[in-house]
């Protein structure tokens, strides 16, 4: 038994979602909590993507627009829109995307990495016809 490789044992777990027409994924060891969108507290001078904080079981949580944060155009928000939440250095950060679609196995060696080095997308794995890029919360959350 100890013989035998587990192929989900090599690899790793995705959740994708799509923003605009485009798909993308973050690693489900990222994420927290999806959560429907609750109201949302704006605060004065923040830049544009960052649309304000919610209060999240008691804590403060900031929260941005997936698709502001990409320089693309703000889409209208429905009834599948959500914020992912994921825990960085000790702090909540909500991110809202349009639709969750799934939660995926991928290997190291379906990943194709980004030509450029500290961007948010990190790189890129296709399968049937479908690109996904994989984004990297570091370089998400981090002011430019």
């Amino acid at each position: 038994m100890s013989e035998q490789i587990n192929d989900e044992a090599i690899g790793r777990q995705i959740m994708t979602f799509v923003c605009g027409d485009e798909s993308y994924a973050f690693d489900i060891g990222d994420i927290t909590d999806i959560i429907e969108i609750p109201e949302i507290t704006s605060v004065p001078k923040l830049p544009e993507f960052l649309l304000g904080v919610i209060n999240l079981r008691g804590q403060v949580v900031p929260v941005m627009d997936f698709n502001l944060r990409m320089g693309k155009p703000k889409q209208e928000y429905d009834e599948k829109t959500c914020i992912i939440v994921t825990e960085r250095d000790k702090a909540n950060i909500g991110v809202i995307v349009h639709r969750v679609v799934d939660v995926e196995m991928i290997s190291d060696e379906e990943v194709i990495s980004s030509p450029v080095k500290n961007a948010v997308v990190s790189g890129y794995i296709e399968r049937n016809g479908t690109r996904t890029a994989l984004v990297d919360w570091k370089a998400l959350v981090q002011q430019e």
